[in-house]
């Protein structure tokens, strides 16, 4: 990967079926605050600028451009811009599962006739 490219590059073209992406800019100093289910299964990608990651516990962590970070396996209570500029994040998940009145008739289905 040379300089110019980004680790995002990878998810420019479209993703397979199941999986979603939203793009995320915070104004520098801006911080977007986390519960611990805000979050599950997403993969975040910084495309510009600088983020700062704050634990529950306190503990902070800078990432730049090109940074993968499995935010759901962590325990974060904040996403904040350290930089100067405006902060760019790609966000990867699994695409929610449409609601549905169905249940599944197989084994281990229980009927009541």
């Amino acid at each position: 990967m040379t300089a110019d490219e980004s680790a995002c590059d990878g998810f420019r073209a479209p993703l397979p079926p199941g999986f979603c992406k939203r793009l995320v800019r915070l104004a520098p100093g801006a911080e977007l605050r986390l519960g611990p289910r805000d979050l599950p299964d997403v993969l975040i990608v910084v495309e510009e600028g600088v983020l700062e990651l704050e634990c529950r516990a306190g503990a902070r962590r800078c990432f730049g451009r090109g940074s993968m970070i499995p935010i759901g396996r962590l325990p974060v209570a904040y996403l904040r811009n350290a930089g100067r500029g405006v902060l760019v994040l790609l966000a990867v998940s699994r695409a929610p599962r449409p609601a549905t009145d169905q249940f599944p008739g197989g084994a281990g289905s229980y009927c009541d006739s």
